[in-house]
C-alpha cells in the first residue's frame, strides 16, 4: 500500500480562534486524516514555518512523494503575519511553494476574504497603514496568479473582486460541519413553540444584528457571540437587549443549545460586504438539521432557496410569516437530513482532493 501524504499550509498559529476561520484549518486537517493522508502541517510563526518547510523540501528531495499541496490565507497579507506585521523574510512561503510547484506538486490556496476592498475597512486603518497592507494584499493575488492551480474561495460570487487570472481559476469551497450523528429536530405546532438562535458576530455595521434583537419582543431569541465582542457593542443593542437571552459559549455547549431551538437565524442589517459571504454557522445548522431564517438577497439566501432548507426574509422582518414555518417546517427539516453528508468536512476535503490531483504530473493510482 502507497503511504498518501500532503502539505497543509497556513501563515498563522493554528486553532488561534474559536470561530470561522480559526476553526476552518483544523476541521480540515481532521477531515485528510479521514480521508487516510499523512499531514505534514507548515503553520506557526515564520521561524516556525521556515524549519517545518525545510523538512518538506528535504523529504522531496530524498524521494517523499506528497499528492498535493494546501494553503490557507490569513486575514492578513501573508508577508505581514509576523508579530508587529513587519515584513520579516518576506518572501520564504511563496519560494516554498514554487520549489513544490517545480516537483509537480500540485497547488490549492483557500483566500479566506476580501474585506480590504471595502470602504468600512479603510475607515478602520489610517491612511498610510491602510495603503502598506493594501499594497501586500495585491502581492498576494500577484503571486497567486502565477502560482496556483485552484483558488478555492467560500463563495463563487467573491470571485467577482479578483483578477481574471484568479476567477479563471475559482471554485467554490465553502465552510463545512463535522456532526455525525442524527440530530432530532421537534416539529412546532404553534407558534408558541418558535424560538430562534444567532450564532456569529456582533459587530457593527457588517454584522448589525438589531432588527433580530427588536424581533425578541414577539419570538424568543438567544445570540451567541464572543464576550468581548458583545462587550464593545452592547451599547449600540441596549435599547432591545432585554428581548434577548445573550450566551458565549461554544463546542459541545452550543450543540446542546442548537437542540433547545427550532430557528437559526441569518438575518442581518443590509452590507455589501454579506452579499458573498458563506458563514461557518450556516452549514453548521445544516449538521443541526435546523431550518433558516436568512436575509433575502445574499449568498447564504442562494444556498437556502436552492436547497428548500429555510426562509428568506427582509432584514427587518416585515415579511415574516409565523403560520407559514409552521406548515412547511418538516419538509425543511427533511430536505436538511438530505443534504447534510454533501456538507460536511469530509467533503470538504473530498472536494479539494479531487480537484488538485487532476493537476499532478505524476499520477498514480492507490491500492
Amino acid at each position: 500500500m502507497i503511504t498518501k501524504r500532503i502539505i497543509f499550509h497556513v501563515p498563522f498559529k493554528l486553532g488561534y480562534a474559536i470561530s470561522g476561520g480559526g476553526i476552518r484549518p483544523g476541521k480540515l486537517i481532521q477531515a485528510f486524516h479521514d480521508l487516510g493522508y499523512i499531514v505534514d502541517v507548515v503553520s506557526g510563526t515564520k521561524a516556525q514555518r521556515i524549519e517545518s518547510m525545510n523538512a518538506i523540501m528535504e523529504n522531496m528531495r530524498n524521494g517523499i512523494n506528497y499528492d498535493f499541496c494546501y494553503a490557507e490565507t490569513s486575514v492578513l497579507p501573508t508577508m505581514l503575519t509576523e508579530k508587529g506585521n513587519k515584513a520579516f523574510y518576506p518572501f520564504v512561503d511563496f519560494d516554498f511553494f514554487r520549489f513544490v510547484k517545480d516537483r509537480g506538486t500540485p497547488l490549492g490556496l483557500f483566500y479566506r476574504d476580501i474585506y480590504w476592498r471595502f470602504k468600512y475597512y479603510q475607515k478602520d486603518h489610517p491612511f498610510l497603514e491602510r495603503m502598506r497592507r493594501i499594497f501586500f494584499y495585491h502581492l498576494d493575488l500577484w503571486y497567486y496568479g502565477r502560482m496556483l492551480d485552484t483558488l478555492f474561495l467560500p463563495s463563487q460570487e467573491l470571485a467577482e473582486y479578483l483578477p481574471a487570472s484568479l476567477r479563471e481559476i475559482a471554485l467554490e469551497c465553502p465552510p463545512g460541519h463535522d456532526i455525525k450523528c442524527v440530530v432530532d429536530r421537534p416539529l412546532p405546532q404553534s407558534a408558541k413553540d418558535l424560538s430562534i438562535l444567532y450564532v456569529g458576530g456582533v459587530s457593527t455595521p457588517v454584522y448589525d444584528i438589531s432588527p433580530l434583537m427588536k424581533l425578541g419582543k414577539t419570538i424568543p431569541v438567544t445570540v451567541c457571540c464572543r464576550k468581548e465582542e458583545w462587550n464593545t457593542y452592547q451599547p449600540h443593542y441596549e435599547p432591545w437587549t432585554k428581548n434577548v437571552n445573550i450566551r458565549h459559549i461554544h463546542g459541545n455547549e452550543l450543540s446542546d443549545l442548537y437542540g433547545q431551538v427550532s430557528l437559526s437565524s441569518i438575518v442581518r442589517v443590509d452590507h455589501d460586504y454579506l452579499s458573498f459571504a458563506s458563514p461557518l454557522k450556516l452549514y453548521e445548522a445544516v449538521g443541526q438539521n435546523i431550518p433558516l431564517l436568512v436575509s433575502r438577497g445574499t449568498r447564504a439566501a442562494r444556498f437556502v432557496e436552492d436547497n428548500n432548507i429555510g426562509w428568506t426574509v427582509e432584514n427587518d422582518f416585515s415579511d415574516l410569516n409565523l403560520d407559514r414555518l409552521i406548515h412547511e417546517y418538516p419538509e425543511k427539516v427533511e430536505n436538511l437530513k438530505t443534504i447534510k453528508d454533501a456538507h460536511s468536512w469530509t467533503a470538504r476535503a473530498t472536494l479539494i482532493r479531487d480537484n488538485l490531483l487532476k493537476h499532478r504530473t505524476d499520477r498514480h493510482t492507490y491500492v
